[in-house]
């Protein structure tokens, strides 16, 4: 039961992380992430929590790699193999030497060997905090291709490399053959395990279909348990997990797709749940990193025997060796490579530095030197110390100064030309208006669209933008009520008129996106109107529930319909009057969209369907109208991809959307429980 506690507390804190950055975009996820587990490391005492760094590798990072490497343009990572190597083999050693003896030199009283210990766990770059930097900045594909194939991989050589210097601390004798021999052996014997598990999944895959035995969930369990399965073997033998994993990983990507309704289904499961597993292995990555900075940290700053300012000092030190180191030995490539193909060394100094400063290490790091015996580790906190600050201050340095080198990401300007696709979806809609009898699933088809262009210009639009968008929503509601409230105390419109309008508004003022503060108040007030409609029921003895008892005095008649009408014809005319004079105040464009959002409702005023799609909630029947709506949106898609006004890549992102909305809209489990609700208290 306590596990089951800590894991609902775990998911809560990554729903907060999230939430947290969607409304503070400007903080990184993996911050704010860290910034939680170190907050949570601060009320956990250091006896109740301490990294399993066998099952951290096996759960957290083993999946992770299988994943990327599942993902990853293996043909154009192997145009980059010779940088690749290079900076899995030699960068990395000789980082290890070079920040294990200036950490020796800082803290002459910890062994040299301990020292290499810290470099080696520092020496890779960490690929699930490299992937995190990735979906912030733009990085250019070459350069893109040759961390993550380093990422992949360099796990290997820092392990091994760590492993030699843990051997040589403990046993005091080194060997540079057995460290080779180790070193090759290891690399060799994760491509090997790697190649046998895939092929045997491929073969399980193959006979499940020859057998007409397999369905989604096989075929998901089978996905799932590959990299558990992958990186437990790799480990029993003592050869590389980590190569075993991303090796199993391409192997399963690499075959022939079959274009199978299975496989299809299957494919879009599969995607579905790795992403949220995705999602949720790298929130743990930085949470559980937040919360080793606060253990590890805690009882060297509580020591008295530690010089505050030489952690400091040391910990800065670290840090700009190793990016130093880094940057030297990838300025020595490029001037090598530069000099044979006779090309400008200044051409490539963007790609140097980025490759330099999207080093970072991570969690990674921590539960390499956590690999230490605890014996040890307890002699000897100041390891852990280091390696946990140096990670956190790469980290924040790849954030610092990447902005300056990268391009921040933007959504593609082909979104213009989506817009375009479905204004006129919208228009071929309202043609078919003209043959049809029953307008209301039309309508209900065409507001949909509308609603989905309304959203589209929205989130291309700055975060000033989007809230001048919510006040204008919020004075279009001010004034509707207020005309409300005025036409009925002049009994312009009945009773009935009036709770059908007054519902209308509510569902609109529902739906506006405020924030905190006015969100608190609009919750204020609406417990307000609730306690006010109560006391009025006890004090009239349920005057409102009585009424509600008389079908006559609840069924809405011509009358009414036609009150609803002129009223909202004569608030559109207030509205359109007031946007206009606020077109100096907020931007034009917004004023002017929204004006023409009014005036398309008030266009079709007089069909009698008007009541139902606008003010009422009618259960939707228009399921063969949306249809339309994607045949066409489909059609208009390869039309704007053959005139090349849109690019294959966004063109086959824009028909996926359609897929994905196409199999919403065909679910046939769908809960119509309150459209059914409504409709029976109008019958009774």
């Amino acid at each position: 039961m306590e596990l089951l506690i800590y894991l609902i507390l775990f998911l809560l804190v990554l729903i907060v992380s999230s939430t947290t950055n969607k409304l503070l975009p400007f903080l990184p996820l993996p911050l704010v992430q860290i910034l939680l587990g170190i907050v949570i490391g601060l009320f956990l005492p250091n006896t109740d929590f301490h990294l399993n760094t066998e099952l951290f590798l096996a759960l957290v990072i083993g999946p992770l790699l299988f994943r990327e490497s599942e993902e990853a343009d293996i043909t154009a990572i192997l145009k980059h193999w010779r940088i690749i190597v290079y900076l899995i083999f030699p960068v990395i050693f000789i980082s290890t030497l070079s920040l294990g003896g200036l950490a020796h030199f800082l803290w002459i009283a910890l062994p040299l060997a301990a020292c290499l210990a810290v470099g080696a766990a520092l020496g890779p770059t960490d690929l699930v905090a490299f992937a995190s930097l990735s979906e912030r900045f733009r990085f250019p594909k070459r350069v893109s291709n040759i961390l993550k194939g380093e990422g992949l991989l360099n796990d290997a050589s820092g392990l091994v490399a760590f492993q030699v210097a843990l051997a040589a601390w403990t046993t005091g004798t080194f060997s540079l053959s057995q460290a080779g021999s180790s070193l090759i052996l290891s690399i060799l014997g994760g491509f090997a395990v790697g190649f046998v598990t895939a092929m045997i999944n491929r073969f399980l895959h193959t006979l499940l279909l020859s057998l007409r035995a397999t369905d989604i969930a096989s075929e998901l369990l089978l996905e799932l348990s590959l990299p558990l399965v992958t990186f437990f073997l790799a480990e029993e033998i003592h050869v590389s997990g980590i190569i075993a994993v991303v090796v199993a990983g391409i192997l399963k990507a690499s075959r022939f797709k079959r274009i199978t309704l299975l496989e299809a289904q299957v494919d879009t499961v599969t995607e579905t749940v790795w992403q949220t597993v995705t999602f949720m292995l790298n929130g743990s990555v930085f949470v559980i990193l937040g919360m080793e900075l606060e253990m590890i940290a805690e009882p060297i700053l509580s020591n008295t025997i530690y010089n505050p300012l030489l952690l400091l000092v040391s910990i800065v030190l670290l840090t700009f060796l190793l990016f130093t180191i880094r940057f030297l030995m990838i300025y020595g490539y490029y001037a090598v490579r530069t000099k044979r193909l006779k090309k400008n060394m200044k051409k490539y100094m963007k790609d140097m530095l980025l490759l330099t400063f999207s080093g970072v290490k991570g969690t990674v790091s921590i539960a390499t030197i956590l690999l230490i015996p605890s014996h040890l580790e307890q002699e000897y906190p100041l390891l852990l110390f280091l390696v946990a600050g140096i990670t956190l201050l790469s980290f924040l340095t790849g954030f610092l100064v990447l902005p300056y080198l990268s391009d921040e990401q933007e959504e593609s300007k082909d979104y213009l030309m989506h817009i375009a696709i479905l204004n006129e979806v919208t228009l071929e809609l309202e043609k078919d208006l003209e043959g049809t009898r029953n307008k209301l699933p039309l309508y209900a088809a065409i507001d949909n669209y509308h609603g989905r262009i309304e959203n589209l210009i929205l989130s291309q639009e700055k975060k000033d933008a989007q809230e001048d968008w919510e006040a204008l929503k919020l004075l279009i509601l001010s004034i509707e009520n207020d005309a409300l409230e005025q036409a009925y105390e002049e009994e312009k419109i009945s009773e009935r008129a009036y709770r059908v309008y007054q519902r209308y508004l509510k569902n609109m003022e529902e739906s506006i996106n405020r924030k905190l503060a006015s969100r608190l108040t609009y919750y204020f007030l609406v417990s307000l109107r609730i306690l006010r409609f109560i006391l009025h029921e006890i004090f009239t003895l349920g005057k409102t529930f009585r009424s509600w008892s008389d079908k006559e005095k609840r069924r809405l008649r011509a009358l009414d319909y036609d009150q609803i009408a002129e009223l909202y014809l004569e608030n559109t005319e207030l509205v359109i009057e007031s946007l206009e004079n606020l077109k100096g105040v907020y931007k034009s464009s917004l004023i002017s969209f929204m004006q023409e959002s009014r005036l398309r409702e008030t266009a079709i005023i007089t069909s009698g369907a008007f009541v139902e799609r606008v003010i009422t909630r009618v259960k939707p029947t228009n399921i063969d109208e949306m249809l339309r709506g994607y045949y066409l949106e489909r059609k208009l898609i390869f039309e704007y991809e053959e005139k090349r006004l849109i690019t294959t890549k966004y063109a086959k992102k824009l028909r996926q959307n359609v897929n994905n909305l196409e199999n919403y809209s065909l679910k046939e489990a769908a809960n119509t429980l309150p459209y059914d609700m409504v409709e029976l208290v109008r019958r009774n």
